[in-house]
């Protein structure tokens, strides 16, 4: 039986909870039109303690936790105090998975970005918090390059410098220039977050600065963020073009096309070692139009479609997991939205969350279909817009926001 004191805390937990709750409902339905000492209700909300206010800010939604920041210098500055970062890590409220993020500017704002994003909790896009570049290199044109956990990756390919950032948490950090590749053009590029060391790996692999059947091409470096410097890797086997990556379980799978047979097949790559392995995991037959590979669950999976007699629109999608053993491949299932597959002439992009797998249409109203894995079935594709936006460029990447990583 609980004594009285540990119901009294209990209650009193609860009690600051509701408080919490209440609040962040009462600042999404004030449509966040508050400035502070402008009014009772202001001066209200002034008047709230740091704890309350910490606890009602971090049961916000994601995008609306960067709108409040805006308010004033008290609620920006709460967003970046040590005691709302320890809430965060024990707060049971977690932001949902971001995916295939579309990056553009507004008539106007040239120096900064505003993205719209994919969230797979809420099933629908998002409009995500504008990111404002150091005033020291604003005049660079940045391109998002990878992303992942809770961090971006900028390059400005004309000037060979590379940014990373935490949008939560305005940390920025320019990362070393790349020992081998004398300019940042991969082919492919990949970030595994490591939250427990709060450390990351990026990964750059094949230099389109020359043509894939030359050895240059091959160039592969990994970037350690605990050491902050590029280490070169093995070079990519040869005849092969890099198309998609997905890590699991230490290692990277990588899907690539063969220049000579034209067919696709998966190799590996081992981070540690730094070393590439070819065991001739070729897709399977029927499934070989625009495929990707995907982690998902700790399992990796190919999203591939197929045509009838070669001609679009694809008649089907397939997902097959990889046996790690055998390296078979396992059907898994098909997807045969006639709507979806009519929107678009390719499969965009591919991810995975949990146990749910996304695929994307390249189209610019960006159509997402979602397949749960625990439950066995698709869900209804959902339609993103984005006409408000100008110079668009679009990302594969997940973003999964976090206070406490550091770039």
């Amino acid at each position: 039986m609980e004594s009285k004191k540990e119901s009294e805390e209990g209650d009193g937990n609860m009690d600051c909870t509701m408080v919490a709750n209440e609040a962040a409902a009462n600042v999404l339905e004030s449509k966040l039109d508050v400035t502070v000492g402008s009014s009772s209700k202001d001066t209200l909300w002034g008047s709230l303690p740091n704890d309350i206010l910490d606890r009602a800010l971090l049961f916000l939604p994601f995008p609306e936790l960067f709108r409040v920041r805006t308010v004033c210098k008290r609620w920006d500055s709460l967003v970046l105090c040590n005691n709302f970062q320890h809430l965060f890590l024990d707060c049971p409220v977690t932001w949902g998975q971001f995916y295939t993020q579309r990056f553009g500017r507004k008539s106007g704002a040239p120096t900064s970005v505003v993205w719209n994003t994919y969230d797979l909790s809420l099933r629908k896009w998002v409009c995500m918090p504008e990111i404002i570049f150091p005033a020291a290199v604003k005049a660079l044109s940045w391109n998002l390059v990878v992303a992942n956990g809770g961090l971006l990756c900028f390059a400005a390919l004309e000037a060979c410098r590379m940014l990373v950032c935490n949008p939560m948490t305005k940390a920025w950090k320019e990362l070393p220039q790349m020992k081998r590749m004398n300019s940042i053009a991969p082919a492919l590029t990949h970030m595994v977050v490591n939250n427990v060391t709060n450390s990351y790996t990026i990964l750059f692999a094949g230099n389109k600065n020359h043509k894939e059947s030359e050895d240059g091409y091959r160039s592969t470096e990994v970037y350690n963020s605990i050491s902050s410097s590029w280490e070169p890797a093995g070079p990519v086997p040869a005849d092969l073009a890099l198309k998609s990556g997905a890590f699991c379980n230490g290692l990277f799978y990588c899907m690539t096309r063969n220049l000579t047979t034209g067919l696709y097949k998966v190799i590996i790559l081992n981070l540690q070692q730094r070393v590439w392995i070819d065991k001739n995991v070729l897709l399977p037959a029927g499934f070989e139009n625009y495929p990707y590979v995907v982690a998902c669950g700790g399992h990796i999976y190919a999203v591939a479609g197929s045509l009838e007699g070669g001609q679009l629109p694809m008649t089907s999608i397939g997902i097959f997991e990889l046996e790690p053993t055998s390296l078979e491949w396992m059907e898994i299932a098909y997807y045969q939205n006639r709507d979806f597959l009519c929107s678009t002439g390719a499969i965009y992009g591919c991810g995975g969350d949990g146990t749910k797998i996304f695929v994307v249409t390249y189209a610019y109203d960006m159509l997402v279909a979602v397949y749960d894995i625990s439950q066995g079935h698709w869900e209804n594709p959902i339609k993103g817009s984005f006409y408000d936006l100008k110079d668009i460029y679009e990302t594969r990447f997940s973003f999964q926001p976090d206070i406490a990583m550091s770039p």
